[in-house]
């Protein structure tokens, strides 16, 4: 008997708990959404679902991939002006031009080599953070507005801060 009041007490916590984190994340998105509209929209959450969570590992592996896309792109470029400086060197027979050239080329070689050893340094940030620290939780939010005689319902993932205090951004759910 004495274990199902502990039972009974333990789910009545983890109830009333979740609750209050619903309602502190309610109370984030309604502010992150209305801010500075009028307040005659009748505004309604239908439904909160928490979908993840960002974590320092989460973010490390996104900075360094978008870093590799973007410095992957100036290769890219830097490789075809090279190919452009080839061709021009192989079709000019002045010697001022051939030399301009080649130290084009080599220019071009040593930034490309310079480039590909480049290592992220967007990263100084995250230097003392454990990887597993979450940074943002993701939060699935159905809502409706009322326009005129109309309802909207969308659906959006609100990035919350970890204690759902703050909204950083939202993008619509897939």
């Amino acid at each position: 008997m004495k274990n199902v009041a502990y039972l009974l007490i333990a789910v009545f916590l983890v109830a009333c708990g979740s609750s209050n984190t619903s309602s502190v994340y309610e109370k984030t998105i309604r502010e992150y959404l209305i801010k500075g509209k009028s307040d005659d929209l009748n505004f309604n959450i239908v439904e909160l679902t928490e979908q993840g969570k960002v974590t320092v590992a989460d973010s490390i592996a996104y900075l360094t991939d978008e870093f590799r896309k973007d410095k992957q792109l100036i290769i890219n470029r830097i490789e075809l002006a090279k190919e452009m400086s080839i061709d021009l060197k192989a079709k000019t027979k002045k010697k001022s031009e051939l030399d301009k050239y080649l130290d084009d080329i080599e220019l071009m070689n040593n930034r490309i080599d310079s480039l590909k050893n480049l290592t992220p340094y967007n990263l100084q940030g995250y230097d003392s953070r454990n990887a597993e620290d979450v940074l943002a939780k993701i939060i699935r939010c159905k809502y409706s507005v009322q326009l005129g005689r109309k309802t909207v319902e969308e659906i959006f993932d609100f990035y919350l801060s970890p204690d759902g205090t703050k909204c950083f951004h939202k993008t619509r759910a897939k």
